[in-house]
């Protein structure tokens, strides 16, 4: 049994359509565009949204632990900087930087803490 031979398809382009197709340069000194109007963006605290209160996870020199934000300040570089509470008293790393941060879990804020039955 033989196989019937396919006709080859040409995939040469024409002049027209390269001509008419639409090319976006990426090297433009354009501004962004503007955000639109009533939508304020929320403050940031840090780049990953940490706050005092949160559990993350710190890689510190290939050691992996987790602790409790305590304070969050910034150095005149821009770094943020976190003072931590380790939950294992075996390790002896009090501070951090955000990028060493792979892991959060943010503390609940909703309003002020109610006692049982409130």
């Amino acid at each position: 049994m033989q196989r019937s031979a396919r006709p080859v398809r040409s995939r040469a382009y024409s002049p027209a359509t390269v001509a008419d197709a639409i090319q976006i340069s990426l090297l433009t000194d354009s501004q962004p565009a503007p955000e639109p109007v009533g939508v304020v963006a929320a403050p940031r605290v840090t780049s990953k949204g940490i706050a005092p209160g949160d559990v993350v996870e710190i890689d510190k020199r290939g050691r992996h632990y987790h602790a409790l934000v305590k304070d969050i300040h910034q150095d005149p570089k821009g770094y943020y900087h976190l003072d931590l509470q380790p939950f294992d008293r075996r390790v002896n790393y009090h501070h951090a930087t955000v990028r060493e941060v792979t892991a959060v879990w943010r503390r609940v804020r909703t309003g002020p803490a109610g006692g049982p039955g409130a």
